[in-house]
């Protein structure tokens, strides 16, 4: 049924194209992973016979909401959206790996070891500045995403499967005439606008709140004066790699490593091929005779019909080569052309333009190297031994200062540490394990006095202890001056502005023009440029642009610009079709088909659904809809 392995293209489309497709993607990384927590395992998505743990899910959500607070968002009701729109993902997400692992189960389709190293072995990523396999990379991404390599095969195998099952099934599929003339319609489309601006840094306010309107404030808006709770804390933390240096490894454990992880540290000797095929000897004599006489190469590939990537093969080892034409390869000199050869049914014309030596990895260097490694996968096997043993020590009562001691750790402090994850005073090395989710869940989990159990953190593992707790309370009305005072003015300008925003939207709902409201109000009124879909004025978004070039001439809307309102209307529209240039119209064919394969792959994995009975549990994800 499956007879081929057709390749994906990974493509990032323009804004326009993303708007005209209404293409919406979010790209999420997640590792499954296990948090001892004994109420937390019940399923929260069943596809057949794999579930999901709650436990699970938190963990890779909580990752994603790291995230987040890593690019500087708040806890509020925009990172609640945020929040739900990673749930909502992280569920499609899974649920579509489960149903390609059941689809796998049922055909038996598996991959190779061989294949799956080969895979890691050429990934860019892992590759150092002379195109050999750093495995320091490769570690490196692992830990970043927290992933085993376990995990990361698996992810492997499910891509490659995908492919193979689902991507290459509806490949080449032919774009429709029409689709693609309305696309070209679309961006080719420009437009002129007038608009006017309201802007609260035009308000001027003259005169100074009143003690009575400041105290009103106070007393009414007590929330925007609220101190939240904050904790002092103590913190122990023993990083990996003091972990790991505790762990013996044996010669013998080394060597077996090293033989299975060959290709890593034993690079064989490759040479920079080029290759010309031809079907008959006669056409292979006359190429030879071109390239004899001084001819360059590709262009006698060129003329014969031969593609510059099936020419070019690269730098090549002899085991990636069949016998015949390795022997040929490898016995000719760099530079020279070779004989015409007969090859597999084939007449051949090989030349070598480079070589490289063969490559060993010095033998302690990579016994110091795979050593590390080992222990790193021992210390991640034996974690929860380790835990075990800490939190025995904890259960005797064992103080955190004691126990620091007997791990050669210091303990820390921070002041004043809140649920975000910000402290008022803490070590510098410390602030990353603020950052933690799981460390200030931990924080603010326990009463004062008490010591947390251990929280696994990227870098090793922490443990807490809650010194005092500082209760939320209500700042000073003395304190909170300069604030009420700010805060005044700023409500001040935005009832304002939405004022006369309120009447300029009315005065629109009479059929007033631009000019008009313009004049009226002391407004500039100012003509854009034509416009193509990705460009803007007045700083608009590009949604804001897209809602705008959705209207017809003459129709106004009022939209955002940071604090500014923007009232504008299209004045007139010029259909520029004829100014795609054959670049802009390929660059619009490889986006509609990257799209149309995308959802047709979507559409043909979820056909297979049918046979997956589906149960997701939203309520236990947080979400109440």
């Amino acid at each position: 049924m499956i007879s081929k392995l057709a390749g994906m293209r990974d493509s990032w489309f323009t804004k326009i194209i993303l708007t005209v497709t209404a293409l919406s993607f979010m790209s999420l990384f997640g590792v499954s992973s296990y948090i001892n927590s004994a109420n937390n395992n019940k399923s929260v998505i069943k596809v057949g016979d794999i579930e999901i743990s709650q436990s699970e899910f938190n963990f890779l959500v909580q990752k994603e909401m790291t995230k987040l607070r890593a690019m500087g968002f708040d806890d509020t009701d925009e990172n609640n959206e945020k929040k739900n729109e990673i749930i909502n993902a992280l569920v499609k997400s899974k649920v579509d790996e489960a149903i390609m692992q059941n689809l796998m189960n049922k055909y038996n389709v598996d991959f190779t070891d061989s294949l799956i190293r080969s895979i890691i072995l050429q990934n860019p990523n892992f590759l150092n500045a002379n195109g050999q396999f750093d495995h320091e990379a490769y570690k490196w991404y692992l830990n970043r995403s927290n992933q085993s390599e376990l995990d990361y095969v698996k992810q492997i195998k499910l891509d490659v499967a995908k492919k193979v099952m689902i991507d290459s099934q509806v490949a080449y599929a032919n774009i429709p005439q029409v689709l693609q003339e309305q696309m070209e319609k679309v961006l080719g489309q420009r437009r002129t606008f007038k608009y006017i601006k309201v802007s609260p840094s035009d308000v001027q306010i003259t005169r100074q709140p009143t003690k009575e309107e400041l105290d009103q404030y106070y007393e009414d808006m007590s929330e925007e004066f609220t101190v939240p709770e904050s904790r002092n804390i103590s913190l122990m933390f023993i990083p990996q790699d003091k972990i790991e240096a505790g762990i013996e490894v044996s010669q013998e454990e080394i060597d077996a490593y090293y033989k299975e992880h060959i290709e890593e540290y034993e690079q064989p000797a490759k040479r920079k091929v080029l290759q010309l095929v031809f079907e008959n000897k006669e056409d292979a004599e006359k190429a030879l005779e071109r390239l004899d006489a001084g001819e360059d190469f590709m262009k006698v590939a060129e003329d014969n019909g031969q593609k510059a990537e099936d020419v070019d093969l690269d730098f090549v080892a002899a085991g990636d080569l069949s016998e015949e034409l390795s022997e040929l390869v490898f016995s000719l000199p760099q530079g020279q052309v070779s004989a015409v050869t007969p090859i597999a049914d084939t007449w051949q014309i090989i030349k070598v333009t480079d070589l490289k030596a063969p490559v060993t990895v010095n033998r302690q260097q990579a016994d110091a190297e795979i050593k590390t490694e080992i222990q790193q996968e021992k210390a991640y096997d034996g974690s929860y031994e380790i835990i075990a043993a800490i939190e025995d020590k904890l259960a005797a009562e064992t103080s955190l200062e004691d126990l620091a001691a007997s791990y050669g750790v210091a303990i820390q402090k921070a002041q004043q540490v809140l649920e975000n994850g910000e402290a008022a005073v803490a070590d510098q090395n410390i602030r990353p394990l603020l950052s933690n989710a799981d460390v200030i869940d931990s924080a603010f989990s326990y009463n004062e006095g008490e010591v947390s159990q251990v929280v696994e953190d990227d870098n090793g593992l922490v443990v807490v202890r809650i010194d005092e707790i500082i209760p939320s309370h209500i700042q000073p009305r003395k304190e909170a001056e300069a604030k009420l005072k700010t805060l005044w003015r700023e409500n001040e300008i935005a009832a304002i502005v939405q004022e006369k925003i309120d009447n300029i939207e009315h005065d629109l709902e009479m059929g007033d023009s631009l000019k008009d409201i313009s004049g009226r109000y002391n407004l500039n009124l100012i003509s854009t440029m034509p416009l193509n879909r990705g460009e803007s004025f007045a700083d608009l978004s590009y949604e804001s642009m897209r809602e705008l070039f959705a209207l017809s001439v003459d129709e106004p809307k009022i939209v955002r610009s940071g604090d500014d309102y923007i009232v504008a209307e299209t004045s007139k529209i010029i259909d520029d079709r004829a100014s795609l240039s054959e670049e802009d119209k390929n660059f619009l064919m490889q986006a509609l088909y990257a799209e149309q394969s995308r959802e047709m792959s979507d559409a043909l994995l979820h056909g297979f659904a049918k046979d997956n009975k589906i149960e997701i549990n939203y309520h236990r994800m947080g979400l109440s809809d």
